[in-house]
């Protein structure tokens, strides 16, 4: 170069800036040195550990990491306007797509806008990782500065498998993987990683490994002895119960859970979690309880063997939710949850798929005739019951006001479930409004993702991501009016990476499931007796779901009759098949006991009231 004319000095520094990229494309298989900032050795992990989507929101601290990205086109940054909303459309990413990825947010500051959603991923059970820098520099931490916090990693310890800051900036990237392999690393969780601000801008050496090194691919049989004790008391049961949960559609084993099912003739349920892990269209399905009490279901009613496999059991009552007149098997992966509230009686902590193959072939060696005819004639039942369950769920349209504007909440769901194609994905966060009419069939039929952690504002997010990791599924988002003001900026998300996903919104201008609660705790108070509700109202004035969405670029309209919403679906199926999203705004009615019209009295017409009589 310096015979080429070009300085001494001026050839050191373009050679030295080679030299990253040199080491990169020196390197093979599934370790390689990278030089460079502490941000592009942050970057080159990322690619290392699988991801291809960042979901972020602007933090100038990351200006290095920003300028990365540049000549890494492989990995696709997507950029949020609130970290909450983004944070679910990634962890929508991660549930429909089984892909990684990673969640970044400023300092603490922004770290706190996205913690309602690792609160979700921590409830649901979500492998999402987290980063956030640390605004205070290494050189001066501790000193009360601009966005600073002490202890920053230990904020979200409660909710995260991992949580640890960097110590030194060659450090990043084993940080980066041990996050990616404890999130990923059965049973799944949020993760968060660390570290001081200006570790993104040092120039180190460090080494970047690909996950395939790092995944301890826990893959775990149950202990034989065990799956021969569980064999023995299903088929000596009179009345076996399955309960299904999330851990048995991360595995894949859904049809192995079916062919259980069917060998024992045992009825099947599920209590709440993110999916559906067992077709709702098979006649062993007897739908979920409907309180935390197994003996809640109206079929069967006092069984004698419960299994459960993979679902987490969520306790909601002093009382557990299997009772100990039931013998209990628990199969799980989480193997630190078992015993923990329920005695078991056969424990078996196994991967889902491996445990119900051992269980199956267990059961299959033990089945005589005589217990062929006995699980015959327990699915006979099973198939009554669920045939007559369909037809009752199905009396909700002879409801007197089916046909009334704003319309019952029942009547949208229905419409929806006939506008939805066979194999539609519905993202659900409207509060209590029960999904009948779908037959949700994971094995090929219809899907569905709820909103199981309870931190509102996930419902539009997660569409948007589950629709970015399935783009040729339509995705309906279902959410309630309450719900939806919580993360509606996920709405410019779609409009702008053109997600075509139908927002529909059951807005009836109060927080109906708080509503019907408080009546519940307080019957007959003060409350009911004067109408004063301070809690729940949303109207005076109204909101417009369809003029917010038009502002972050996405059409809308407002529908209050039911003839007028089979025609906005398919306004809206027009625009999606147009690769443009489309929102209703539903109008419903409000239900129940002593709904007030008007909120309180504000305080400012009261001090100019009292300002008037002055």
């Amino acid at each position: 170069m310096t015979t080429a004319g070009v300085s001494l000095t001026a050839a050191r520094e373009i050679v030295e800036s080679l030299v990253p990229s040199a080491h990169a494309q020196a390197a093979t298989g599934a370790f390689k040195t990278v030089e460079g900032t502490g941000a592009e050795c942050f970057a080159e992990q990322l690619i290392a550990s699988g991801v291809k989507y960042v979901f972020g929101n602007s933090a100038s601290e990351d200006a290095h990491f920003y300028e990365a990205l540049v000549d890494r086109p492989q990995l696709k940054y997507i950029l949020t306007p609130h970290e909450g909303p983004g944070a679910a459309m990634a962890a929508g990413y991660v549930k429909a797509s089984g892909e990684p990825t990673i969640v970044m947010q400023a300092a603490v500051v922004g770290l706190v806008n996205a913690m309602g959603q690792m609160f979700n991923a921590y409830k649901e059970q979500t492998p999402l990782v987290f980063y956030s820098y640390r605004t205070d520099q290494s050189g001066r931490a501790g000193r009360d500065g601009f966005e600073e916090v002490a202890n920053q990693e230990q904020i979200v310890q409660p909710m995260t498998k991992y949580a640890w800051l960097a110590r030194r900036p060659d450090m990043i990237p084993e940080t980066v993987r041990r996050a990616f392999k404890a999130a990923w690393t059965p049973p799944y969780g949020p993760t968060y990683a660390s570290w001081h601000s200006d570790f993104n801008d040092e120039h180190v050496r460090a080494e970047v490994i690909a996950h395939e090194k790092l995944d301890p691919r826990m893959r775990v049989r149950p202990n034989p002895a065990e799956v021969e004790r569980a064999a023995k008391l299903l088929v000596e049961a009179r009345m076996p119960v399955m309960i299904v949960g999330d851990e048995v559609r991360n595995a894949k084993a859904i049809g192995k859970a079916v062919k259980l099912a069917e060998l024992l003739g045992m009825p099947v349920t599920q209590a709440r979690q993110c999916y559906v892990n067992f077709p709702e269209t098979h006649a062993l399905w007897v739908g979920s309880p409907p309180a935390a009490r197994l003996t809640s279901l109206d079929y069967p009613k006092n069984p004698d063997v419960v299994l459960n496999v993979g679902n987490k059991l969520q306790h909601n009552s002093v009382v557990p939710m299997v009772g100990r007149e039931a013998k209990f098997i628990d199969m799980r992966i989480d193997a630190a949850a078992i015993g923990n509230i329920i005695p078991v009686d056969v424990p078996l902590v196994a991967d889902a798929a491996y445990g119900l193959d051992d269980l199956t072939a267990a059961v299959a060696q033990l089945m005589t005739s005589a217990l062929k005819q006995k699980a015959a004639a327990r699915a006979e039942e099973a198939r009554r019951f669920h045939a007559r369950a369909k037809g009752l769920r199905d009396l909700v349209m002879q409801n007197p006001d089916w046909d009334r504007a704003p319309m019952l909440a029942d009547r949208v769901t229905r419409e929806v479930a006939k506008f939805a194609d066979k194999d539609a994905i519905i993202v659900h966060e409207a509060g209590s409004v029960a999904l009948h009419g779908f037959d949700f069939n994971p094995e090929g039929g219809r899907d569905l993702f709820f909103y199981y952690g309870a931190h509102l504002g996930s419902g539009v997010g997660t569409a948007a991501g589950v629709k970015l990791a399935r783009p040729n599924r339509q995705v309906i988002c279902l959410v309630g009016d309450g719900s939806f003001i919580f993360g509606p900026t996920a709405l410019w998300n779609m409009a702008r990476l053109e997600l075509p996903v139908i927002t529909v919104v059951y807005n009836n201008h109060a927080y109906s499931g708080p509503h019907s609660r408080v009546i519940e705790k307080v019957p007959g108070g003060r409350m009911v007796q004067t109408g004063q509700f301070f809690h729940d109202y949303l109207g005076n004035p109204d909101m417009n779901m369809a003029l917010i969405a038009k502002g972050f670029g996405v059409e809308a309209e407002v529908v209050q009759a039911p003839e007028d919403l089979a025609a906005a679906l398919e306004r809206a199926r027009k625009a999606t098949v147009e690769g443009k999203p489309y929102l209703i705004d539903a109008q419903v009615a409000r239900v129940g006991v002593a709904w007030a019209d008007k909120p309180w009295t504000p305080p400012i017409r009261i001090a100019q009231e009292r300002t008037r009589k002055v």
